[in-house]
Parts: C-alpha cells; structure tokens; sequence
C-alpha cells in the first residue's frame, strides 16, 4: 500500500536568536506551508499551476538540487512574501532553493517518501523570505530544516486533530500579540520552547528509570563501581 496515497499538508517554523544575541532573527525566519500528494491528485493541478502561473513578484520555480538536477519528487517552489528587488530574487532562487531540494531529496534517502513512489509524487512548498534577510547561509539552513519538518509531519499525518483539540489553548505563537515588551519576551521564549519540542526533528530526551539511576548513585558512592 502506497504511503503517499492522498493530499498531505504540512508546515514548519525555524528561528533562533540573532548571533549577535539582540533577539531572535526575524530577518531571516523560515516558514514553509507544504501540500504533496501523488500523481493524478489535486497535488498534481496545484503544482502544474503554480510553476505556470507567473506573476509579477509571485514566482513559481522547481526545486533543483543544481543546475539540470531536479529534484524527484517533482517540486515546486512558491514565494509567500511579493519579490521586489533582484537581491531577494537570488535569495529565493539561490539559497533557499537549494535548502529545500536537500530536504526533500534527504526525505527520500531516509525513507520518509518511499523511492518507489518518488517519481510519481508532486510536491508544493510556499517559502517565506523577508524583505529585510541578511543572511544568505541561515536562509539556506533554516529553510531546509523548515521543508523537512513539513515533510516528515505530513508524511505520518501529524498533528492529529485529538491532539490539536488537547493543547491549543495553551500552545504559544512566537509573533502573537501581547500587552507588554516584558510579556513579549517571556512568550517568545516559551513559543520557541514548545515549537521545538513539536519538532519531528528534534531527538526526543532519553527516559532514565528513577530507581535504576539511585542505585547507579549509590554503588559510586560505596565504591562498588571503579572509576577511570
């Protein structure tokens, strides 16, 4: 039975604090909203759309991993933010473009898009890059981490609605508005925290047996154990 057997959607965040530690980096923030679904799916109509529907500072391109590399599956790219001067075209173009192709084609080496389905599989990924992003390296990293959070989500179909019903109202939005600088600080840290800890990516902590590391303590401590 195919995995990628009906439209799936998924998104993913990447922020962290800019390195000179002033705040977090919303210069260089990475959004990615996913569709993928596979071929004669409405995947498929919005991908042929998207790629066709050139705009004005509304681009279509394909995810390549270089130059007459595309990537498999088949991958179109979408800006969400208007493309106004030549310098965020290249950033959309260039690092971006080369962020996401790395994370869809390491989605297939890992497992998560079967090989055998790769070829017939169609892939929509809108990018956020701001008008203000400076940092051509992060844009590249960010949204590559972003793209494959969004396709691991919606390749096991999470979040589960269950789940969304049960933390909603204590979930934080790091850009959500708040009454006060001092507020603000302390929901960003901890929209960040929760953020990470729903990120499919980040290697859940080892569980360690309470009874099982008292005994380890107190054998180190009676000198049952040797010590290098």
């Amino acid at each position: 039975m195919a995995v990628i057997d009906r439209v799936l959607i998924g998104e993913g965040l990447v922020i962290e604090e800019r390195p000179d530690g002033s705040g977090l980096d919303l210069k260089n923030v990475a959004h990615i909203d996913l569709v993928m679904g596979p071929r004669g799916s409405a995947a498929e109509d919005a991908f042929c759309r998207t790629l066709t529907d050139q705009k004005q500072g509304v681009n279509g391109l394909l995810a390549i991993a270089a130059p007459n590399m595309m990537v498999k599956p088949n991958t179109v790219m979408f800006n969400k933010v208007t493309i106004k001067d030549g310098r965020q075209a290249v950033q959309m173009f260039g690092p971006a473009q080369r962020g996401v192709a790395m994370a869809v084609m390491e989605c297939v080496e890992d497992g998560t898009i079967p090989l055998e389905e790769a070829d017939d599989v169609f892939i929509c990924v809108g990018v956020f890059i701001d008008h203000n992003a400076d940092m051509d390296d992060r844009i590249q990293d960010w949204n590559y981490r972003a793209t494959k959070m969004a396709i691991k989500s919606a390749v096991a179909r999470e979040p589960k609605a269950a789940e969304v019903l049960k933390h909603y109202k204590e979930a934080l939005h790091p850009f959500a508005a708040t009454k006060s600088r001092r507020v603000e600080d302390h929901a960003y840290a901890l929209a960040i925290e929760q953020m990470k800890s729903r990120n499919p990516l980040t290697p859940k902590p080892t569980v360690v047996d309470a009874a099982d590391k008292a005994l380890d303590q107190m054998k180190q401590r009676k000198g049952l154990v040797s010590q290098d």
